[in-house]
């Protein structure tokens, strides 16, 4: 039963992460917010993404706009697949604030 339930709040933050439109970011404490779950465990769903342009885990990112980690090639290139969307970044490498956008 705990798995299922696990794999119930992963399927959920798959779909939340889908409705970030191209060119903004959502951060993992919006969407933990949202559902009522620590950021970690939407941390977690991010590493379990098996369909990543599908399901566009690169736009979910820090409180603070840092980057934080990127299973399919680390922040590098999750930082690449955000500038091909036209977010932009400040001098500290973290995603302005003007690109963040509430799913709440």
């Amino acid at each position: 039963m705990r798995k299922a339930k696990i794999n119930d709040i992963v399927e959920a933050i798959h779909i939340l992460t889908q409705i970030i439109p191209i060119g903004k970011v959502s951060s993992y404490k919006d969407i933990a917010e949202t559902l009522g779950i620590h950021p970690r465990i939407v941390g977690y769903a991010m590493k379990k993404n098996e369909k990543p342009i599908i399901i566009p885990c690169h736009r979910v990112v820090g409180n603070d706009g840092s980057l934080r980690n990127y299973s399919r090639g680390g922040p590098r290139v999750k930082k690449q697949l955000l500038l091909i969307e036209g977010v932009e970044f400040d001098k500290n490498n973290r995603v302005k604030k003007s690109f963040f956008t509430s799913i709440k």
